[in-house]
Parts: structure tokens; sequence; C-alpha cells
């Protein structure tokens, strides 16, 4: 098991200098970091779980996870699942998502404001945002979308997000992680979105969007190999040209001149 997160550590490497060719804007980068730095905490679920705590779990925890994680597979609707995350999630409360967000604001408290600011609300829509959504959800019950299988993909991450947190358990209580992993199923399997809302600001200006229906990614593909990463299993498709916020502006356009060269190749009058 350390082994395999040695290995991960030294992909990681590898991939966030390609990350940093793909991603940096000439002149856009906050000052102050780089950007594998910021992508680190984000692609990477154990350089963001990392914290000052030092305590280990408490016996058992790491097995009651894997058996949660099993219930998880063993989801046939998407409804199934949100009973057993919001069963899960239950034993959390606000401190653990304010100790959550509390540890993030940490690890970026050098950053430029305006970068940082933007960053966090990301952060905590991903965390405080997912878990208001979960428990009204679970509370108030969904549309027939819940009668729906969730995505093939789930088995996996269940399975990794259960070996994740036992490799955490050898270092600190899992908790946590665990709770990152929960409302990351949520998010990705129950109401099919990315794990990082969209809007989520990468180091050189792109961001994870959404166009026609479809979650855009600049970083997707580049972080499979990351050990216990999100990436892997999130709904989001690796984006084929820059998601700068103002390329939004640039695919409508590129929509109507479209739309009015189909108009006039199809006219019949």
């Amino acid at each position: 098991m350390l082994i395999r997160r040695t290995d991960g550590t030294m992909r990681l490497v590898t991939i966030l200098a390609c990350i940093r060719q793909f991603i940096v804007r000439e002149g856009r980068d906050p000052p102050g970091t780089g950007p594998g730095e910021v992508c680190s905490l984000l692609i990477d679920t154990f350089a963001g779980d990392s914290g000052e705590e030092g305590e280990h779990e408490e016996p058992g925890s790491a097995e009651a996870i894997r058996t949660a994680c099993r219930r998880m597979q063993g989801a046939e609707t998407k409804g199934d699942l949100l009973r057993v995350i919001a069963g899960e999630v239950a034993a959390f409360d606000l401190r653990d998502l304010e100790a959550m967000n509390a540890r993030f604001e940490r690890k970026v408290a050098h950053l430029p404001e305006g970068y940082r600011d933007r960053l966090l609300s990301s952060v905590r829509e991903e965390i405080t945002g997912a878990h208001h959504r979960l428990l009204l959800l679970s509370r108030n019950g969904g549309g027939r979308e819940l009668d729906d299988p969730p995505a093939p993909a789930l088995g996996a991450y269940a399975a990794m997000v259960a070996e994740a947190c036992a490799v955490k358990a050898l270092e600190k209580d899992p908790k946590h992680l665990y709770l990152k992993y929960l409302l990351s199923a949520f998010t990705m399997f129950v109401v099919e979105e990315p794990a990082h809302p969209v809007g989520t600001p990468f180091p050189g200006g792109q961001i994870v969007d959404e166009w026609e229906g479809t979650y855009l990614c600049p970083v997707r593909d580049m972080a499979d190999d990351v050990a216990f990463a999100l990436c892997p299993y999130c709904p989001a498709i690796q984006s084929t040209e820059p998601t700068y916020p103002e390329m939004r502006a640039r695919r409508r356009e590129r929509r109507r001149q479209e739309s009015l060269a189909n108009y006039w190749t199809n006219y019949k009058g």
C-alpha cells in the first residue's frame, strides 16, 4: 500500500508538469504560487486532506468504512445510493464541514486575494453546498431520476474509497477524507455533476465549465493515474479547447454562425 502511494506521488509530479504546460496562461498566474501547488490540492485527494491533526483512527473505523462502501456498490438505483450516503453522512455534523473548509483555507492563505476567494468559493460549494443539497434531497425526495441506476463507475469508486481510507488510517483518523468522498459520491453519482463545481478556477485562468449539457474540465485526462483521485470517476470530460470564461461567448457566437449557415444551406424558399 505504501509503495503504491509512493508511485502515485511520483506520477503526480509528472502529471503536474504536464498540467503546468497545458493550463498556464502567460501573465495570468497568481503571483507567489505555481500552478502545481494549487492543482495538487484540487486533484490529489491526499494532498488536500493532510492536516495538522495527528490522531489515529479508532479501532474498526476503516473496516466500518469498507462495509459501507460495499453497500454503496450494491446500490441498484440512485435512490438506494442516496440512502446509503445520507445514512453515513448523518454521523458527521457542521463542525466537520467547518473543519474541512478551515483546513483548506489555511492551505491557500498565502495565495493572492482575488484568486484565493474564487477558489475558496468553489471549495465551499463542493463541501457545504453538496452537504446541503444532500440533506434536502434525502429529506424531500426527488423525481423519477432517482429510480435510474447509478453510473457503472460507482463500483470502482467505492472500492477506491475503501482502500484510500484504509491507507489514510495508517496516518490519522480518515473521517474527514471519508466525508469528502461521500459528498463527492453524491455529487458525481446521484446528481451526476463534476466533483469540482462548474467555475472552479485552475491556475492560469481555465475553469471547470458546462456547455450544452456537457461538463468540461481542462485537466481531466491528465489526472487519471493519481492515486485515490476523484478525476477518473467524474462525469466531466476532457475539454478539447481552452476553458477560459470568455470562451463561453466565443462558443455561443460559433453556434450562432453555424445556425445561420445551416439555415441558408437548407432554405427552400
